[in-house]
């Protein structure tokens, strides 16, 4: 797999509109199921960027995202990205290495806007 270091700013609109649809939907629809519903939403959004290569030499929201999406795809708890440097005192959620992860609609909303605010950043 190729990663790519920066994505147009069309991609990335797209990508965020559809977050905050899906997002807003969902908070909509959902009373029981939020965790596995925003679980949903954080590995969708994931894919968007799948070709990401993520930043290793420091904490960030993309990195963090690593994090989480595998927790989700494991056992539930946050482990560091292998190569990656994860910092809770840093990261978005505040999770610390170890913790197993619940998150909510809220944690999704906080951690995606993260990840675009990053990649908004990266292309400046």
């Amino acid at each position: 797999m190729t990663g790519k270091r920066r994505f147009s700013r069309e991609y990335v609109a797209d990508a965020r509109e559809w977050f905050d649809e899906v997002l807003r939907a969902a908070r909509d629809v959902h009373v029981r199921g939020e965790r596995r519903a925003a679980e949903g939403i954080l590995l969708s959004l994931d894919r968007w960027f799948i070709d990401r290569e993520v930043v290793r030499r420091r904490p960030s929201p993309l990195t963090e995202l690593t994090a989480v999406v595998g927790a989700i795809l494991g056992d539930g708890t946050l482990r560091e990205p292998p190569g990656s440097v994860y910092d809770p005192d840093e990261a978005v959620l505040g999770c610390p290495l170890g913790a197993h992860i619940t998150l909510t609609f809220d944690d999704a909303d906080l951690l995606g806007h993260a990840v675009f605010d990053a990649l908004e950043a990266h292309r400046s």
